[in-house]
């Protein structure tokens, strides 16, 4: 099994209906290609992990580096023969690192989610910490368990699984 981390950016703003569309879109093409993954967003820049089947998260990366809405698409750790999805639950997901309820408990009042991941060399692990704990955050307030239960990765996430203010 193989996890990549990436960072990217959207080239223009879009609200959060928006994404939660895209996010959507996202976990139905994953979940037919047995991949899972989990991601989180602020200010437009997005920490994703993806992971599954070797030939199959290299199908997902290959489209979403074509996607026209994505900039600066920087990979930040990868890791091959992994031993069990560390995302599994969704075949992807989102949260948005403004939900006061994830900041204040996390990383309290001193610092930006901007700051995090805008201004910051992204070190993998960092990257993997930031997207473990909202990951379990989500989890948690979604009451479900973090790691998947079956042959079948990842399920397809609600509206109010994707948590944001």
């Amino acid at each position: 099994m193989l996890q990549i981390v990436f960072r990217s950016h959207l080239t223009k703003l879009l609200s959060y209906t928006d994404i939660q569309r895209l996010c959507l879109a996202a976990a139905r093409n994953n979940r037919k290609a047995g991949v899972s993954g989990f991601m989180i967003e602020c200010g437009g820049v997005f920490l994703v992990s993806i992971e599954g089947e070797q030939h199959d998260v290299a199908g997902v990366l290959d489209r979403i580096f074509k996607y026209p809405h994505h900039d600066g698409i920087e990979i930040v750790y990868s890791e091959e023969n992994l031993g069990h999805r560390r995302f599994g639950a969704w075949a992807m997901n989102i949260m948005f690192m403004d939900d006061d309820v994830f900041w204040q408990t996390v990383f309290g009042s001193g610092l930006s989610c901007d700051e995090i991941l805008l201004h910051r060399t992204m070190e993998p692990v960092f990257a993997l910490g930031l997207l473990a704990m909202a990951y379990h955050h989500a989890c948690s307030r979604a009451k479900i368990a973090p790691s998947p239960v079956g042959a079948r990765p990842g399920r397809i996430p609600r509206i109010s699984h994707m948590f944001r203010r």
